[in-house]
């Protein structure tokens, strides 16, 4: 709370350099969003400030002030039209949606009330609540660096309207004097065919991990792994249990990589296996920065009455065509797992059964 709470003091302290005070006007206007919506909500309901990293696989979400929610939510008064500029793969979709982000939990939002707020000039919604949001929807992305996005939602006007910040609803007055000081509540006032654009710039990149060790949640987004130059590193593949532990010696300038696992299998896959009780371990591609190979154990999957000799295991490639290294893996029995040496990761499968692989 205290480093959101910064953020925004900090915005009041630039945004009178980039918006002088003045009243609205008739016509076209653009803003930067935050400057309407103030700062946005990550899936769980928490805010975040703009400068800082977003997480892919997710939907942002920016919050509309009252008046600009309802007048949102009436096609016959308003279009709606929305553009990917900057890094256009990495957004899935940009829509104005109304929903609850929490239900049990009660986060506030703080959102402008005013032309260049300052800290008590901000009104409070709360993510428990209906709200009516710009929703950014954001790809997955399996690079190492964060991206810049850029993109825009422009409100072109079918009627007259007014807008106002935060939860401010007069209309008819366009400004508030507090203590000698003019401070203007309203963003927009145009008549049919002016456009209202709000344009926005975040940053987006996999959370990223440093050090010899490191863990990643199976299933969940992957983790950008930054390897400790020349000793051994390790990362672990879990969820309720361990699933799989990549071990290696990193080289005296190693590079980052992208590490992820699902045990989901595609259609392509699962039929092949039908009649056994295999599980598949899918890494996403990943080259592992290592002085020799890396040695990547496979936690065995099955019961007892399974030994370990009658397991077969194959690579999968990205088209699904199998390869049996059974020959080449080693049983570790100490820990119950299957050892394999290699330089990258890819898709393992292992099965009770033996399979063709043609």
């Amino acid at each position: 709370m205290k480093k959101l709470l910064a953020g925004i003091l900090a915005a009041a302290v630039i945004l009178p350099l980039q918006m002088p005070a003045f009243a609205i006007d008739q016509g076209a206007r653009t803003y930067q969003i935050t400057a309407v919506t103030g700062d946005p909500l990550n899936e769980n309901g928490e805010q975040f400030s703009i400068g800082d990293t977003a997480q892919p696989g997710q939907t942002v979400y920016f919050t509309l002030p009252v008046t600009l929610a309802g007048w949102a939510d009436s096609s016959k008064d308003v279009r709606i039209s929305t553009r990917k500029e900057k890094n256009s793969k990495l957004i899935k979709s940009i829509k104005v949606v109304e929903k609850k982000l929490t239900n049990s939990s009660k986060n506030t939002i703080y959102v402008p009330n005013q032309q260049n707020p300052t800290s008590n000039d901000y009104a409070q919604f709360y993510t428990n609540q209906r709200n009516s949001y710009i929703a950014l929807e954001l790809s997955d992305m399996t690079g190492v660096d964060e991206q810049k996005i850029e993109f825009s939602v422009t409100f072109t006007a079918r009627t007259p309207a007014v807008l106002c910040y935060g939860k401010r609803t007069d209309t008819k007055n366009d400004a508030v004097t507090e203590n000698g000081v003019t401070r203007y509540t309203q963003f927009f006032n145009g008549k049919s065919g002016d456009k209202l654009t709000l344009t926005g710039a975040l940053y987006v990149g996999n959370q990223e991990e440093s050090g010899d060790s490191a863990s990643v949640t199976v299933g969940n987004k992957g983790v950008t792994i930054r390897p400790e130059k020349n000793v051994i590193n390790e990362v672990v593949f879990e969820g309720g249990d361990t699933y799989a532990t990549l071990t290696y010696k990193a080289n005296s300038n190693p590079s980052k990589f992208y590490a992820a696992m699902s045990t989901k299998w595609p259609s392509s896959l699962s039929s092949k296996f039908r009649n056994t009780d295999a599980v598949i371990r899918k890494f996403t591609a990943a080259t592992i920065p290592a002085s020799g190979r890396a040695t990547l154990a496979l936690n065995n999957p099955f019961d007892s009455d399974i030994d370990p000799d009658d397991v077969y295991i194959y690579t999968a490639d990205s088209k699904g065509k199998l390869r049996d290294i059974t020959r080449t893996v080693v049983y570790n029995e100490d820990d119950d797992t299957f050892e394999l040496q290699t330089r990258t990761l890819t898709t393992y499968i292992l099965s009770n059964e033996r399979v063709s692989t043609k």
